[in-house]
């Protein structure tokens, strides 16, 4: 990882982190600093697509045509919220609706060639600010990383889910 002569976050006093819960106070200071960078990341750079659209085109693109109430499940959203995001992905050639051949009531949300483009496009970009974010790490400490914040979208997942029964 960084080594410590890195510049980070205002910390704390190490007493008062003693004495207000260790690590765990570690890693509360660290994540809101985490969201707070990746806000200010995300006002300074112009991507193609909207965050919300990038990761509906991800899911189609992986698990093929769904019906939004699926989409709104993965993301953890509401059905309306992903209704609203859909038909502005449409509009814009992104995504298309089909009628599903099982409920014939129900849409089928499908990435369209434009989306696909686009999504790619967009990754791209993505991965090239991953670059330039992690180049002063190693192979090891990069595929730490990875598998650091893999664990950690799991322990997200698993705190939504125990919200939503």
């Amino acid at each position: 990882m960084p080594s410590n002569d890195r510049k980070r976050a205002p910390a704390r006093h190490p007493q008062e982190a003693a004495t207000t819960g260790g690590a765990r106070s570690g890693l509360e200071q660290e994540l809101t600093f985490l969201v707070r960078w990746l806000e200010a990341l995300q006002r300074h750079h112009r991507y193609p697509l909207e965050r919300a659209h990038y990761l509906m085109l991800l899911l189609l693109m992986e698990d093929g045509p769904q019906h939004i109430g699926r989409i709104a499940a993965r993301l953890h959203l509401d059905s309306s919220t992903v209704t609203r995001q859909v038909a502005v992905m449409i509009e814009r050639g992104l995504a298309s609706r089909e009628t599903s051949p099982q409920d014939r009531r129900c849409g089928l949300i499908r990435v369209t060639a434009l989306g696909r483009q686009e999504a790619t496009r967009m990754r791209r970009l993505r991965e090239e600010k991953v670059e330039e974010l992690v180049a002063g790490l190693s192979e090891p400490e990069r595929q730490l990383l990875a598998e650091a914040l893999g664990d950690l979208n799991e322990l997200f997942l698993r705190m939504l889910a125990g919200r939503e029964q």
